[in-house]
């Protein structure tokens, strides 16, 4: 969040050799104790604005899986909460900027030029030596992650140019799709470039075309994201040279980034949910074996809503269970609690191992339906059910929570 600080572009120029806690170490042992305490002090005061930011975000993310298992979402809402996350992302800009400009207002020549030698040796792959001074040790008991992340970023925007910190990659804006934590999941095994290609290669030269018209919606949106971005940028950068930003300037023009950066994420959903629509059954299979590779499902909170999570859950559910697509894959899961199994009209291709199962057990009850969640082919040998299961039992219950809101 609050991308604004030119590390990304820091990161592209090193080869993607550069990692935020080598540059934080390196900057934290330049820094002087009342400028290490500044740093210390925004991580409390960029709360307030942090979880605004994510709640935003949040809202956004909400609305995608409500697109995504059949729920009607508008896009005209849709555009709003774009607003309202970009909006709070901005003012979250704007108290980290703030900060970061006292502290540079502080920083002596020498500082300034070891900074500066920090940056180029990382960009270069060849970090220089710098002497620990001890101020490692002396950090009071903070979030540390944190404090790596503002502290590389502070080296990054005050080292690089306009120019420089302008860069962006085209792929940031509309980041709501659960990359980065299936990148996590996998250990970051997973590399974007490697499983664009194996997705791709699953994919019909006319399934390819539908996220083709989408890139091509983002590339034109993506340069007015940029234009208005960077005057977002040079508002922040005031405080550089001691300036006080302008809160009001900073929250229209977030609103304006925001709003562009949810109509590509719009673009990107619509293409994606036609692509999985005109998915064939051998297709969904090899989607669903290419992420088990990476990663295995993960249980969510225990003090979350059983049925917001359970929605979350289902949108795996949906690459087959889609109640937009033909029933020619998997049938529809709405009032399946008490139906007898293998019983929808709409699905004429249950398998017989399915079948068989019908006739020894009946209906689908909860016991059942839970059991078939934790290991559909250990349960019913020989189902063409293309989903290994889930281990937690609180993700299953989930699921069967929203499930039974489906009518």
């Amino acid at each position: 969040m609050a991308n604004f600080f030119g590390f990304v572009a820091l990161r592209v120029s090193s080869g993607q050799s550069v990692t935020r806690a080598h540059v934080a170490r390196d900057t934290l042992a330049v820094l002087e104790g009342p400028q290490i305490d500044v740093l210390v002090a925004l991580l409390d005061e960029q709360g307030p604005a942090y979880r605004e930011t994510q709640d935003a975000r949040i809202q956004m993310n909400r609305a995608l899986e409500r697109l995504l298992v059949g729920e009607r979402v508008d896009e005209a809402e849709f555009l709003a909460l774009g607003s309202t996350y970009g909006a709070s992302e901005a003012e979250l800009g704007r108290v980290i900027a703030q900060s970061f400009g006292e502290i540079a207002g502080t920083l002596t020549p020498e500082q300034q030029s070891t900074l500066a030698l920090i940056r180029t040796g990382h960009a270069a792959g060849e970090p220089i030596a710098i002497p620990r001074s001890g101020n490692r040790n002396r950090l009071p008991d903070v979030d540390r992650q944190e404090l790596i992340n503002l502290a590389a970023r502070l080296l990054s925007w005050t080292t690089g140019s306009p120019e420089f910190n302008d860069f962006e990659v085209v792929g940031k804006p509309s980041q709501h799709f659960g990359f980065v934590s299936l990148r996590l999941a996998s250990g970051h095994g997973v590399r974007r470039g490697a499983v664009a290609q194996e997705v791709l290669d699953i994919l019909t030269p006319d399934q390819r075309r539908m996220l083709d018209v989408a890139v091509q919606q983002n590339l034109v949106a993506f340069d007015e994201f940029l234009a208005i971005r960077g005057e977002l940028m040079r508002v922040l950068e005031v405080a550089l040279v001691g300036d006080v930003i302008d809160a009001e300037a900073v929250q229209h023009l977030g609103g304006a980034v925001g709003e562009i950066e949810a109509r590509m994420t719009w673009s990107q959903a619509m293409a994606m949910l036609n692509v999985r629509d005109a998915l064939s059954e051998a297709q969904l299979a090899e989607l669903l074996d290419l992420r088990a590779r990476y990663t295995v499902a993960t249980s969510g909170s225990a003090t979350q809503d059983p049925v917001e999570l359970g929605r979350q859950l289902f949108a795996q559910c949906t690459l087959c269970h889609a109640s937009s697509r033909d029933s020619t894959v998997a049938p529809s899961l709405a009032g399946i609690v008490g139906r007898p199994i293998a019983s929808d009209d709409g699905f004429q291709y249950y398998s017989p191992a399915l079948r068989s199962f019908a006739e020894t057990e009946g209906i689908w009850s909860d016991a059942v339906l839970d059991s078939f969640l934790r290991s559909p082919r250990s349960l019913v040998p020989g189902t063409t059910m293309g989903f290994d299961g889930l281990d937690s039992a609180s993700d299953r219950a989930a699921i069967l929570a929203y499930i039974a809101t489906l009518d």
